[in-house]
């Protein structure tokens, strides 16, 4: 198992191999302090060291392939309507690289409009990015081509003034949030937790709007 070279652990520390001589090898420690240990012993500690490193590993990867949730800062051109680029085409658009090959089918966001300070509307991310000219989407960048992802509409508001205002919402991820000179497109990172909070005040708004629009319905009949 162990080779001359080879590097290891034990619940000392790393070390280096430099001679085998079974049942014995002679290391050095990362801190420059040498041993003869028994090759037995330290075969089952290492096993042991990596088996827990594997389990740690697993654990920081399963993390990283959880969705993520984000607010993303707007500005809605008609305040009578909720409609602003990308939304009625069911894209978002990345608002630079970095962010591009860190958002995924299954990320949540939530959008925030500039103007009005409320939170407006929910989307998911449903599909992989692509490459297309934000002007075809009636963005106003400068820009010839920016990364896209595709996105289902969950919730909106239906009128901004029924939006969730900043001034009633905490953010411990975010704590300066209200405060902060946001630009359109702009993306921040909130908690799961923080996100299903708001995500639920919308929805609740959304779906009292509907109600409201069929009683209206109805008594028009």
């Amino acid at each position: 198992m162990f080779e001359v070279n080879g590097k290891y652990a034990n619940r000392k520390g790393e070390y280096t191999v430099l001679a085998i001589h079974p049942p014995k090898m002679h290391i050095r420690y990362d801190d420059g302090a040498e041993a003869n240990l028994n090759m037995n012993i330290q075969e089952r500690i290492w096993v042991n060291i990596a088996a827990e490193r594997e389990r740690e590993n697993a654990k920081l990867r399963k993390r990283a392939q959880q969705n993520k949730h984000y607010i993303k800062a707007i500005r809605v051109p008609n305040l009578d309507d909720i409609s602003f680029p990308g939304w009625q085409e069911r894209v978002i658009m990345a608002p630079d690289e970095h962010l591009a090959k860190t958002l995924k089918s299954g990320d949540r966001i939530i959008f925030y409009d500039l103007e009005t300070q409320t939170f407006i509307a929910v989307a998911t991310i449903t599909g992989a990015a692509f490459k297309k000219n934000p002007k075809d989407y009636f963005f106003t960048t400068e820009v010839k081509s920016a990364t896209f992802f595709p996105m289902d509409r969950d919730a909106d508001t239906h009128q901004l003034e029924l939006g969730l205002a900043v001034d009633l919402v905490e953010l411990e991820s975010q704590p300066d949030f209200a405060q902060r000179e946001l630009k359109p497109e702009m993306m921040l990172p909130i908690t799961e937790d923080e996100f299903e909070l708001l995500a639920e005040s919308l929805a609740e708004v959304s779906e009292e709007d509907l109600d409201q629009d069929f009683k209206e319905d109805e008594e028009d009949e």
